[in-house]
């Protein structure tokens, strides 16, 4: 005790640190598995939570009742509007899989010239090129024959099993967001004076500040990305350009996946059909979107949830090395928690040693100064 009293005010702040930064990310290991459909809940209780109020102070109508009926709503809504996407995409996927035999003949074609051209470059017999990548081809088809369709056969129950234990869940998270809509004004007027609901509730009010500005600056990229990519497709022709800029506006907010995935591969094949002009434009829309996300992401995400456009970005460069895709969201999560919990230890630790001088500072008739 007396050595943790003598020690250097800046090496107690860097163990402090330290020690808040291990339990959050043991906090993520072991914890947040198990509470992760209750956190979901919680957001779906929240959404709801203005029209079961509503519902409950103007017509009377009991929480459960209104937070059902809502959430129904929510349900409906939403797998609409998924119900209405995922047609545009079969429709899309079916027309393109009608267009794989001419697609496939005219890449042929063009392979052709490109081994024809690498023979004579590299001074190798005629079709030498060729036969090579027919016998890689053939030996690609041959791994997918062996390895992976009975791979797909013998993994079938347990993906069946997992898409059960799928449904379980999610049923687990609707009616638990139910329960939350009725028992969490209840719970919150029972705990509310509370030491812990209070220092509970400052990390759980900043994260919701943080988490509604970090949706909010995604979706606001994902619209300048869309735009984006929109328009270069209007511009080269495309017939489908509204339902493809959007599909690649979702891709680039994956960090893997990313729009390149898309734009880069169509790029080249419109340089090698010979449409210059084209390729061009998709190359050009790429930049443009890597430009949006690299610049506006760490400005307009550090700017709302008050932490600086640089270590936003190292949050989310550490927690995709600790976590994969998780941690794109875990990482800032994460700091958001660190910085809270960090700042609430030290406001509490200056108030409480303030309150102890003021205790000193007594005049001679016993009163404070």
């Amino acid at each position: 005790m007396k050595m943790w009293e003598n020690m250097n005010e800046r090496v107690k702040l860097f163990i402090m640190l330290v020690v808040i930064t291990l339990g959050v990310y043991l906090g993520f290991i072991f914890i947040l598995p198990l509470i992760l459909p209750f956190i979901f809940a919680y957001l779906l209780a929240w959404i709801i939570r203005p029209s079961t109020e509503f519902l409950y102070k103007k017509a009377k109508i009991p929480r459960t009742v209104g937070g059902s009926a809502s959430l129904l709503l929510l349900v409906i809504i939403t797998g609409w509007g998924l119900y209405y996407l995922g047609k545009l995409l079969i429709k899309q996927a079916v027309n393109f899989a009608r267009s794989i035999p001419a697609y496939l003949n005219i890449l042929a074609g063009k392979l052709d010239n490109i081994c024809s051209n690498c023979d004579e470059i590299l001074g190798l017999t005629a079709g030498s090129a060729r036969t090579e990548i027919d016998d890689n081809i053939l030996k690609m088809v041959d791994k997918v024959k062996t390895d992976f369709i009975p791979g797909m056969t013998t993994r079938t129950v347990s993906f069946t099993v997992k898409i059960i234990a799928l449904v379980g869940i999610i049923l687990i998270i609707l009616i638990s967001a139910i329960l939350i809509t009725k028992e969490a004004p209840e719970l919150r007027k029972k705990y509310e004076n509370s030491n812990l609901y209070i220092d509970i509730n400052k990390v759980t009010v900043r994260l919701a500040d943080a988490g509604i500005a970090y949706l909010r600056a995604q979706l606001l990229i994902m619209v300048l990305v869309a735009v984006c990519c929109v328009t270069g497709l209007v511009i080269i022709g495309n017939e489908y350009a509204l339902l493809l800029g959007i599909l690649i506006a979702i891709l680039d907010a994956l960090p893997i996946i990313g729009s390149g995935m898309i734009l880069i591969p169509w790029s080249i094949a419109m340089l090698i059909n010979g449409n210059i002009f084209a390729a061009a434009v998709l190359v050009t829309v790429y930049l443009l979107c890597q430009i949006i996300r690299e610049v506006a992401e760490p400005k307009l995400i550090g700017n709302r949830i008050g932490i600086r456009p640089l270590y936003t970005l190292i949050s989310m460069y550490i927690g995709l090395k600790l976590f994969g895709i998780a941690g794109f969201i875990l990482g800032p999560i994460g700091l958001i928690i660190i910085i809270t919990i960090f700042k609430g230890i030290n406001e509490k630790k200056d108030l409480d040693t303030h309150n102890a001088d003021k205790l000193y500072t007594l005049d001679k008739g016993g009163n404070l100064e």
